[in-house]
């Protein structure tokens, strides 16, 4: 028997091998050197001119050595921290975590069902769920804030999560100075700027205007990140056939330019920022012109973006999953998060984003988030692969044992039996113990639990000094939006 075994083997998605990879790379330059990008920030344009980019009012062409540059000074990982200063997230390689989506208009309300529109007080109760389940890493807005000042809808949305977890907060905002707010707001939490750089409590989300465009608002965000080495998640949302090729193939060398141009214009400002690549397209549903989440071509594609940035330029990236079409939390709902957490987990997404989106994006659900949290258990299950090792193969207590014996008085049994996954709310009951205890179906489970979650949770408060600083920071935002727009 061998005893030198000293890498384990866990399973893997792969959809592109190193040479499709590498021509999706040399299709990104061509496309970078011929084609060009449309870069709509003046700023932006004087980093790309002085460092040698090709600049014809707002196209621009970037040459090889511009992404070679860029490729080189990147960091290949990013901690994470909580609101307590405990660095707990770890983006590199293959390391998988979970969270909610942002900016959705609708909710289901948890007590009535009511598809109603999003406000504070769910963006509130999302985190309060996040924070309570184990398998939830850190929390996107999941609703846009309605029920308030519209302008500083995003300052809501911050002090509702900030206030009800501890966990990783990644901010959707407008443009540069909602992205300044909101870093001042979280240097408030983390004791300073420097604290937040050494302890990141805040990501922000931007996105490519597909195609070849970068829109001055979303390049704003880019660059005020990079100068605060506030990690930035830039990513594309691609439509197929509309705003990219139909093809996967191109639809991804497409994608790729895109990222990496951004990529360029970030390093230009700040070498070795923190930055996440990723993104999604959505095949346009024909019949519907519904832009389906549950669309295998979405996940396929997430999966092969995934495997760009993660395998071949070594970069963090951010991923999708636990989403769905349906309208509500039903089979259909549990069955498009399942698949789309695991081709995400197996494909090594580092940040897996979206979870508790229904009806294509629209509508949240907490019953989905709760449901996800079970699903992710399992499947941490399934992508850890097998342990190994003399203890695991267990000669000795085989030889023990014997032929006719049995392992459930030996220590061995003791030892490992609880690393065996147990459901929660997944049943295994008999027919007759499930029938007893009220027949409940996983649906009735779900929100069960969702409701006891929010009258029976506390999450941890923020510091007294901490709440003094954020109320404050809230009423100057106040008055200057109301400045700002004549009000």
């Amino acid at each position: 028997m061998r005893s030198n075994v000293m890498i384990q083997q866990a399973p893997v998605l792969k959809y592109l091998s190193q040479d499709q990879m590498e021509d999706i790379h040399l299709c990104g330059l061509e496309i970078l050197e011929h084609t060009g990008v449309q870069v709509y920030h003046q700023e932006a344009l004087s980093l790309l001119k002085s460092a040698g980019a090709c600049v014809e009012g707002t196209l621009v062409r970037i040459h090889e050595g511009l992404v070679k540059q860029a490729l080189s000074t990147v960091p290949s990982r990013i901690a994470l921290a909580n609101r307590d200063g405990e660095r707990c997230i770890f983006l590199e390689a293959r390391r998988s975590y979970f969270g909610t989506g942002s900016c959705c208009p609708y909710t289901i309300d948890p007590f009535t069902g009511a598809r109603r529109l999003g406000n504070k007080n769910d963006v509130a109760n999302m985190a309060k769920v996040c924070d309570y389940l184990p398998n939830l890493d850190f929390v996107m807005s999941t609703n846009l804030v309605q029920d308030k000042y519209p302008e500083i809808g995003y300052i809501h949305e911050f002090d509702a999560m900030v206030r009800n977890t501890r966990k990783p907060i990644i901010m959707s905002l407008q443009d540069a100075q909602n992205c300044r707010d909101i870093i001042e707001m979280a240097e408030a939490v983390m004791g300073g700027p420097e604290e937040l750089r050494k302890k990141p409590l805040l990501a922000v989300y931007s996105e490519t205007t597909s195609p070849l465009r970068h829109a001055e608002d979303a390049l704003g965000k880019v660059l005020v990140c990079a100068e605060k080495w506030v990690p930035i998640i830039h990513t594309v949302g691609q439509l197929s056939g509309a705003t990219s090729p139909v093809t996967m193939a191109g639809a991804l060398a497409q994608a790729n330019a895109e990222l990496l141009s951004v990529l360029v214009i970030h390093q230009l400002k700040q070498p070795g920022a923190p930055f996440l690549y990723g993104g999604t397209i959505t095949p346009i549903d024909m019949r519907t012109m519904a832009h389906p989440y549950g669309a295998p071509e979405f996940h396929v594609f997430s999966a092969a973006l995934t495997e760009l940035g993660v395998d071949y330029y070594k970069i963090p990236v951010f991923s999708t999953g636990g989403c769905s079409d349906a309208k509500t939390f039903d089979e259909q709902a549990a069955a498009e998060a399942t698949y789309s957490l695991l081709l995400s987990a197996l494909a090594g997404g580092n940040l897996i984003h979206d979870i508790g989106f229904i009806d294509s994006g629209l509508t949240s659900s907490l019953a989905e988030i709760v449901f996800s949290n079970e699903i992710i258990e399992l499947i941490k299950h399934v992508v850890r692969g097998l342990a190994w090792g003399q203890d695991e193969l267990a000669l000795d207590v085989i030889h023990r044992v014997g032929p006719g014996g049995h392992f459930l008085a030996e220590e061995h049994t003791l030892k490992y039996f609880r690393g065996i996954y147990a459901p929660q709310l997944l049943t295994r009951q008999s027919f007759d113990t499930w029938k007893n205890e009220g027949g409940k179906t996983l649906g009735n489970k779900v929100e069960d639990k969702v409701r006891q979650i929010l009258q029976e949770y506390a999450p941890k408060q923020v510091a007294p000094d901490v709440d003094g600083k954020l109320k404050d920071l809230y009423q100057r935002y106040v008055a200057e939006a109301k400045k700002r727009h004549g009000h």
